[in-house]
């Protein structure tokens, strides 16, 4: 027995060393030998979007916290860590990458609803939209590209607009330096044949022309982060919203992602897409023809869900003037007592925004062209 317990003993000693955990300045260290690694938040990987950089101190990974705390697991090409990650709290390692370390912090952060002005009934503006009667530019896309066809069978509004942004989805990879000669949907389109990728904008301002042009009002709408003053890049994001007759209400869409957002079988705006992530997160659905992962776009787009701003004359065509309201071309939705921003990434005026805290000034009912023209002068 006693020659069994020193043999065992042994072992221990001889083994231990592999499995304890290495420590650098009193923290932990796992070994790579390439710069990619993935990561994983609970059962949702996210796989070749991060780079272990030992120039940057620390490296900084945002962790998005849905409840109390996420179990998240740090894997390189050769190694892996996991930590069971708290909101607000900070989770610091070292990479050693090729003899390099790199200091790594994971960053937990939950999630908040927003407050608007939801007391106003009667908006304070009203917005042009199009109608398609008679439209030749939206009567060209829409022939030119065999609308009709796409949305032909759908049962209803919301499955025409998921069939529409799905065609869209398809039509390019995404290039996020990348700009057209002109920007509207004809020309973005007839460049993207010639091979040319787009932005986040570029989708918004395609699907939203291609809804307009099957009847169904839209209009892009612009998305900042609430740091969006202070950060140099990446501050902002393009998507759209439709409005689906028969729900009568206004409905997200992202040409980008290929998603609509639903919660409980309806379809959400921008607002209330922003405060299902918040507060109903286990509830909350992404409807996606491509399959889009509810995680990793929730997530990814949380962050630019805190001002929105949309134009006041969502007309279509290539070539013509659009209204403005004292000056104005564009509404922003700021949340209750936040600051109204004065300018983008630093050194971009927002100096085309009126701005507004009511919600019901952003989701009125849309009226067409020709009935909003006066109340725009």
């Amino acid at each position: 027995m006693k020659k069994s317990l020193v043999v065992l003993f042994a072992l221990l000693v001889y083994f231990l060393p592999a499995y304890a955990q290495k420590t650098y300045k009193g923290l932990p260290v796992i070994e790579a030998r390439t710069t990619l690694a993935d990561y994983r938040i609970g059962n949702d990987w996210v796989k070749g979007s991060w780079n272990i950089s030992p120039q940057i101190s620390p490296d900084v990974l945002k962790i998005p916290v849905h409840g109390k705390k996420a179990q998240v697991a740090f894997y390189t090409d050769s190694d892996s860590i996991r930590f069971a990650v708290k909101p607000g709290k900070s989770y610091p390692f070292y990479v050693l990458l090729n003899g390099q370390y790199a200091l790594t912090e994971l960053q937990g952060y939950g999630f908040k609803a927003l407050a608007f002005d939801t007391k106003s009934k009667v908006p304070a503006y009203t917005m042009q939209y199009e109608k398609n009667a008679g439209n030749p530019y939206l009567n060209t896309l829409r022939e030119q590209y065999q609308l009709d066809a796409l949305v032909a069978g759908a049962v209803n509004d919301t499955e025409k607009a998921l069939r529409m942004v799905h065609w869209v989805h398809q039509q390019w990879q995404h290039n996020g330096m990348n700009e057209p000669s002109k920007p509207d949907a004809l020309t973005i389109l007839s460049e993207v044949k010639e091979g040319k990728q787009f932005r986040c904008v570029e989708y918004g301002i395609v699907t939203t022309a291609c809804l307009n042009a099957i009847g169904l009002p839209a209009r892009t709408m612009g998305l900042k982060m609430k740091e969006a003053e202070t950060i140099e890049f990446g501050a902002g994001h393009v998507l759209l919203e439709v409005y689906l007759p028969d729900l009568q209400k206004w409905v997200l869409l992202d040409g980008q992602f290929d998603v609509m957002p639903v919660l409980n079988n309806v379809p959400l705006n921008a607002v209330e897409f922003q405060q299902a992530i918040a507060s109903n997160y286990d509830q909350l659905e992404i409807r996606s023809l491509s399959g889009a992962s509810k995680a990793q776009y929730a997530n990814w787009v949380y962050p630019y869900l805190y001002y929105f701003d949309v134009k006041f004359d969502n007309r279509e065509g290539a070539d013509f003037t659009r209204e403005k309201v004292d000056g104005k071309q564009s509404l922003m939705l700021v949340p209750t007592g936040a600051r109204q921003p004065k300018v983008f990434q630093r050194i971009k005026p927002i100096d085309y925004c009126k701005y507004t805290n009511s919600v019901a000034d952003l989701y009125a009912p849309p009226v067409m062209t020709g009935q909003a023209a006066a109340a725009l002068k």
